[in-house]
């Protein structure tokens, strides 16, 4: 293998490395999500993690005792679908530096993107993978 070549190789090995490292911090901070909502009169508070599992319920007063089962069960729903709502807005925050350039990421992690979309048809090939992998245009 010639020098540029081995250049090259070494080029993209620094690369991947560094984009192996920048997944990994990414995926640890989006581990690290957790939003807590807290409804009004403190009725109910909601933890929820990334992706919106919920992670914890509290009634941090006894206000939920003097609620109608169904006017409760309206209050947590609320409660976990602001705390979702706020976990997708700190994940795409997190993911925003590694979409690529005109992609909504909030849109992304609320399912308004078609992700095929994103895709290209043909991944791009450096010249020296092309030389290795024997393919010509």
């Amino acid at each position: 293998m010639s020098g540029s070549h081995a250049e090259e190789l070494e080029q993209l090995l620094v690369q991947y490395r560094r984009q192996f490292a920048e997944v990994k911090e990414t995926q640890r901070r989006l581990r690290e999500i957790s939003c807590t909502v807290t409804a009004p009169r403190r009725t109910v508070a909601v933890t929820v993690g990334h992706g919106g599992v919920v992670k914890n319920v509290e009634f941090p007063t006894g206000a939920y005792k003097r609620m109608a089962p169904a006017d409760l069960a309206g209050v947590v729903l609320k409660a976990i679908a602001d705390a979702q709502q706020q976990a997708r807005g700190e994940a795409a925050e997190v993911m925003a530096p590694s979409l690529p350039p005109g992609v909504d990421a909030l849109k992304l992690f609320s399912g308004d993107v078609d992700i095929q979309s994103l895709l290209k048809p043909e991944p791009e090939l450096h010249e020296v993978t092309r030389d290795v992998m024997n393919i010509r245009d």
